[in-house]
């Protein structure tokens, strides 16, 4: 299903993705996270020729700014190859990659899907402040200040009022455990690898709270 990207999610961008527009921004964290152009073309909702075009897109605009590593595997220049007509005025070849087993895919697929899944089932508090944390990239300073403003307790244990900046980041470590408890009893369920607390916050760090 196509969702639109975090404002956070957006800032993290590399500067040559950011000046494209919406689908091929979306494209790029898709083939970020291996995606093939009919999975892109199902979760944008597009056909896979108009999903193709997309990639294309995106890879020119990495390849122009030198970073078309971060979707696609590295290009090699080879000392001895030769340079003819049959090859337009690229003068290199690239190597195949080594591409992502089907049984991996579906096992990152579900994970996402448990993730989002988790997510949702969290209390809506701990939701916003995860998501004012990693989506909107506040400081914990202006999430205190947000609550203050909006009357409302960070920690059940102290008052808004007494609530100072090193609360919020007790509270945000305290729901980042809360949700990799739950993520890993999904986990556990479906017999995947569990995750730690702190590998769950290196994935909300690059994706934003779904």
């Amino acid at each position: 299903m196509k969702r639109s990207l975090s404002a956070s999610a957006i800032n993290r961008l590399p500067n040559a993705i950011k000046e494209l527009g919406e689908k091929e921004q979306s494209v790029f964290v898709l083939l970020r996270m291996k995606r093939d152009e009919v999975y892109i073309a199902i979760n944008l909702e597009i056909p896979i020729s108009e999903a193709r075009e997309l990639i294309h897109s995106v890879q020119t605009a990495l390849a122009k700014s030198g970073s078309l590593d971060l979707v696609q595997d590295p290009v090699f220049y080879p000392i001895d190859h030769p340079v003819g007509d049959d090859d337009g005025d690229s003068g290199y070849f690239q190597l195949a990659g080594e591409q992502m087993e089907i049984s991996d895919q579906v096992a990152l697929d579900r994970f996402y899907q448990i993730l989002e899944r988790s997510i949702c089932e969290m209390e809506k508090e701990d939701r916003r402040l995860l998501g004012l944390w990693f989506n909107k990239e506040m400081k914990a300073r202006e999430i205190l200040s947000f609550y203050k403003n909006i009357g409302i307790d960070i920690s059940p244990k102290k008052p808004i009022v007494e609530t100072e900046t090193q609360d919020v980041f007790y509270a945000i470590e305290k729901n980042i455990q809360k949700l990799s408890k739950i993520v890993r009893s999904y986990l556990a369920e479906e017999g995947m690898e569990a995750i730690t607390p702190t590998g769950l916050k290196a994935i909300l760090d690059e994706t934003g709270v779904l």
